[in-house]
C-alpha cells in the first residue's frame, strides 16, 4: 500500500482549491513540499501555489512538520478518494453517518468475530468496531484470530478451542459467531454434521451445540474467481500479474512461492474457487437449530458504476423476505486501491452483460447463505473497518462499526 501514497497526497494537494497568484510563495511551496517529501519517504508531485489558499499553505505547513509529519504514514486512506484524504487529513469534507446509532442492548451469548483467509492489518477487525460493540453495543465481544491460508478442516479446531476459551470465561452456553469471508466457510464447517466433529469423530452436537447464530459479511459461499484463477484453474487476465497483485495485497504467508509449493496455501484457495464450492456447500450441511444470516458488501473503482450495473445491484441485494436491501441514500463507495485489479476478474460474465456487483473479492450473489438481510456499501477491506479510513464514509455515510454493533443488537432482539 506504499506504493499508493504518493498518488494519494497528489490528490489531496489538488483537491484543495483557491484562486490567488502566489510567485512571491514560490520558494515557501517548494520548501514545504520538500518537508512533506521527508515526511512520507516519496516524492508528492508538483505542489501548484497558484491553486491554494493561504489558509490552506499554513495547513500543509503545520502538517510537515513535527509529530503531524509522522502522523502522515498512518493516514493516507486505502481507497484514494480525495474526500478521504482531506477528511483524514484535515477534518474538511466529513460526512456524517446514515447508519442508524446503536442501541445498547447484550446478547444473550457472547459475540466472537472470526477472521478471513489473511492476517495481515488490511484484513483484521478494527479496535473501534470492538469497542463500539462493547462500549455503545454492551456486547460480550472476542476475536478469533485463525491462521492464515489453511483450510477450514485446519482451522477450525483453532476456533473450537477459542469458543470454549470464551465460554470458560464468561459462563455461556453458546456464542454467537460473526465471520469474514474464508472465515465464515469455517463456521459452517464448525458446526456442519459432516464438518469438523466428523472430522475429529465425535457426535455433532458435542460442536454444534456451542454456537446458537452464524452471521457470514462478504464470505464466498459460492466461491470467487480470484481464487480459480489464482490457482491456474481459468485462463482470466494474466496470471502472473494477478499473483504479484495478490501478493500486495496479502501478509507474508501468501507468495508467488507458497502458492507453487505450498499445498495448504492451495488448499485454502481450493475451498474458494467457483470450481470446488459447489462441492464443499452439497457436503458441508447446515446444523439444525442454528440461525444461519448473510451480509454482502458492494463498492466500485473510484465509485463508477453504470445504470445497468446499479439496476442489477439492486435486484441482487433484495433480502430473503423481498425487502430493498440497498442503503436509501449515498454514492458507490471507492474500492480500496489494492482490491481494483481484482474487482473486472471477480465479476466477469459472458459477453456483453454488466460485471456482477462485488466488493473486490466477493460477488453480492456469493455471499449470500441462510436468511440474507441485504447489502452494505463496503469494500473487502473496509468491511473490516481498516484504520486508514474516516470513521464514516465520506461518499455513501456509511460507518462500519455502527453496522457491527447493530448486527448484535439484532441478535439480542431475537434472544440470541
Amino acid at each position: 500500500m506504499r506504493l499508493a501514497r504518493p498518488l494519494l497526497l497528489g490528490l489531496l494537494l489538488a483537491a484543495m482549491a483557491a484562486c490567488a497568484p502566489a510567485n512571491d510563495r514560490e520558494e515557501r511551496c517548494t520548501r514545504i513540499k520538500s518537508q512533506l517529501d521527508a515526511c512520507t519517504g516519496t516524492p508528492l508531485g508538483q505542489l501548484d501555489c497558484s491553486a491554494i489558499s493561504n489558509a490552506d499553505l499554513d495547513r500543509l505547513d503545520d502538517l510537515s512538520q513535527g509529530i503531524a509529519c509522522q502522523a502522515l504514514q498512518g493516514v493516507a486512506p486505502t481507497d484514494g478518494d480525495p474526500l478521504s484524504a482531506t477528511c483524514r487529513l484535515l477534518g474538511v469534507g466529513c460526512v456524517g453517518s446514515v447508519t442508524p446509532a446503536p442501541a445498547h442492548t447484550p446478547t444473550r451469548y457472547p459475540v466472537v468475530l472470526v477472521n478471513g483467509i489473511d492476517t495481515s492489518p488490511l484484513f483484521r477487525y478494527s479496535t473501534r468496531i470492538v469497542t463500539m460493540m462493547r462500549n455503545e453495543g454492551g456486547h460480550r465481544v472476542f476475536l478469533a484470530t485463525l491462521t492464515a491460508y489453511e483450510t477450514p478442516q485446519h482451522r477450525t479446531p483453532e476456533l473450537y478451542e477459542r469458543i470454549r476459551e470464551v465460554r470458560a470465561e464468561t459462563g455461556a452456553a453458546k456464542v454467537n459467531l460473526v465471520c469474514h469471508s474464508l472465515g465464515g466457510l469455517d463456521c459452517r464447517y464448525l458446526v456442519s454434521p459432516n464438518g469438523l466433529a466428523a472430522y475429529l469423530g465425535v457426535p455433532a452436537e458435542t460442536i454444534a451445540g456451542s454456537v446458537a447464530s452464524i452471521t457470514t459479511v462478504g464470505t464466498a459461499h459460492h466461491g470467487t474467481r480470484i481464487a480459480d484463477v489464482l490457482l491456474g484453474l481459468l485462463p482470466d487476465g494474466d496470471r502472473s500479474a494477478m499473483v504479484n497483485d495478490f501478493v500486495t495485497l496479502a501478509s507474508g504467508a501468501f507468495s508467488a512461492r507458497a502458492l507453487d509449493r505450498d499445498a495448504n496455501v492451495r488448499a485454502s484457495l481450493r475451498t474458494l474457487s467457483v470450481a470446488e464450492a459447489p462441492a464443499f456447500n452439497d457436503a458441508i450441511l447446515d446444523a439444525p437449530g442454528i440461525v444461519y444470516q448473510s451480509w454482502a458488501g458492494y463498492s466500485r473503482p473510484l465509485g463508477a458504476a453504470t445504470a445497468a450495473h446499479d439496476a442489477l445491484l439492486a435486484d441482487l441485494c433484495r433480502t430473503t423476505d423481498g425487502q430493498p436491501g440497498l442503503p436509501s441514500a449515498g454514492k458507490h463507495d471507492f474500492m480500496a486501491l489494492a482490491l481494483v485489479p481484482f474487482a473486472d476478474v471477480v465479476g466477469k460474465r459472458d459477453g456483453d452483460s454488466p460485471s456482477l456487483p462485488n466488493d473486490g473479492l466477493a460477488t453480492v450473489a456469493s455471499a449470500k447463505w441462510g436468511t440474507f438481510r441485504g447489502c452494505i456499501p463496503a469494500d473487502h477491506i473496509e468491511q473490516l473497518g481498516q484504520h486508514s479510513l474516516p470513521d464514516v464514509n465520506v461518499r455513501t455515510g456509511f460507518d462500519i462499526a455502527r453496522f457491527y454493533t447493530n448486527v448484535a443488537g439484532d441478535l439480542a432482539e431475537q434472544g440470541l
